[in-house]
């Protein structure tokens, strides 16, 4: 019996995977097989290695929580980023707080504070549309991520949709099943992603020589409404 404290790259060394790997495997992750599973097991219970002694090692200093600040205020993108960080959280054990300033600077003040004294891991800033947002800086001392819309300081690490490749990817597809006559229906103008669909459509079609139905971009609102309204337009004038 090993009578000093093996550690998790002591695990993963006599598995013969990566620190990761050997975590998921003890973690019950379900993206490592099942082979892999029993090996990493069997070289734990060979070196005597317990993995809660481990996370509370490594866990000095740490609350096992996350933060999540959104200033969406339909929830419209930020339940399914929630949802997704629960699931990733989740396997390491641990929660996420939700916050939603409304859109308001103020208010997101006092949640900043209210999530820093709870001493969070890490934050997650969620924008309510894809244009960029001021940068919260460095002095939280945490790590943060901007998911959908980035922050204006490009050292950040933002997580955003690429939506001039998905208006590519949209038309490119349309093109494949023989359709030549496009039209594109869209959002408020001044919305970033609304401009980057429009100018991956644009570049498509372009390059084959097509033009849009109607010979432009129809924007409007964000609404299942508006999308209604200027389909029937549509398809009455260019039937």
């Amino acid at each position: 019996m090993n009578t000093s404290r093996s550690s998790l790259k002591d695990v993963a060394a006599r598995a013969g995977v990566s620190t990761a790997t050997a975590s998921k495997a003890l973690n019950g992750r379900s993206d490592v097989s099942e082979a892999t599973r029993r090996k990493v097991h069997a070289a734990a219970q060979d070196l005597d290695f317990v993995p809660n002694e481990l996370a509370r090692s490594i866990a000095v200093r740490q609350t096992g929580t996350l933060g999540l600040l959104t200033h969406d205020l339909e929830g419209r993108f930020s339940l399914p980023i929630l949802m997704g960080a629960e699931d990733a959280a989740g396997a390491g054990q641990m929660s996420v707080f939700l916050c939603d300033s409304r859109g308001d600077a103020i208010r997101e003040q006092h949640h900043l504070k209210a999530l820093a004294s709870r001493r969070i891991d890490g934050l997650i800033v969620v924008g309510g549309d894809t244009d960029p947002r001021k940068s919260l800086g460095r002095n939280l001392g945490i790590p943060i991520v901007y998911a959908y819309a980035p922050s204006t300081d490009e050292s950040d690490m933002s997580v955003i949709p690429d939506n001039y490749q998905g208006g590519r990817d949209v038309t490119t597809h349309l093109l494949a099943t023989g359709r030549s006559k496009i039209a594109h229906i869209t959002g408020v103008d001044y919305y970033s992603a609304a401009q980057d669909r429009a100018q991956g459509v644009a570049d498509v079609l372009d390059a084959q020589g097509l033009s849009l139905v109607g010979s432009k971009v129809f924007f409007g609102e964000w609404s299942e409404q508006w999308g209604r309204t200027a389909a029937h337009a549509l398809v009455d004038k260019h039937p």
